[in-house]
């Protein structure tokens, strides 16, 4: 097992935060045992001034509170009954987070296949935000936990040349006008884990 990542690691603005999280290990300590995955994809969000981000223009509500509050928070929130893992990122108080979108399954893939309710091949398992936290078993519940404290938790794993990971448009924010074009989604080079190529 690598060393977990304290929350000053998520201490930093999100563009950073998506492509420093490429290659670390996220982890859920469940009650049936350990899942983890390599992140191999992520997406930033800028918070008040993206037109793409939950928090644009500084929209609140109480379960949006963790993006008002610190780095290194789970904030998770429903679309289409899925839930969408972030994490917070800096700087603090301001609505800055990191979608995670596609893991590699590293540890617990007979859990997450037990999870998903169906056989499913590998690179497909948690190619996409909303079947990673089926198969990792993260719901809403967890909305607020910090990394540092609760079951879900982030690794050390491997790190990822900057040569090695690319930068495009992020998904399904068509409704954001230019901010839908901006280069806020980053993946690795090459992984079959992908949500999409």
């Amino acid at each position: 097992m690598g060393k977990k990542l304290p929350r000053e690691f998520f201490c930093r603005d999100p563009v950073t935060l998506a492509k420093s999280l490429l290659g670390k290990l996220l982890v859920h300590e469940t009650l049936e045992g350990r899942i983890s995955g390599i992140v191999v994809e992520t997406e930033a969000y800028l918070g008040r001034e993206d037109k793409a981000s939950r928090g644009y223009g500084g929209r609140r509500t109480p379960k949006m509170e963790p993006l008002y509050r610190d780095c290194g928070l789970l904030y998770i929130y429903p679309v289409h009954a899925y839930a969408m893992l972030n994490v917070t990122a800096a700087p603090p108080k301001e609505p800055n987070a990191v979608l995670i979108r596609a893991v590699e399954p590293v540890e617990g893939i007979e859990l997450m296949k037990k999870n998903r309710g169906s056989e499913i091949k590998l690179e497909k398992l948690c190619a996409g935000p909303g079947r990673l936290t089926k198969a990792f078993g993260i719901t809403l519940d967890f909305n607020g936990i910090s990394v540092e404290e609760g079951p879900i938790y982030f690794e050390n794993y491997r790190e990822v040349d900057l040569e090695d990971i690319v930068a495009t448009k992020r998904i399904g924010v068509d409704y954001a006008g230019e901010h839908a074009e901006l280069p806020l989604r980053f993946y690795i080079k090459g992984s079959k884990y992908l949500s999409r190529p």
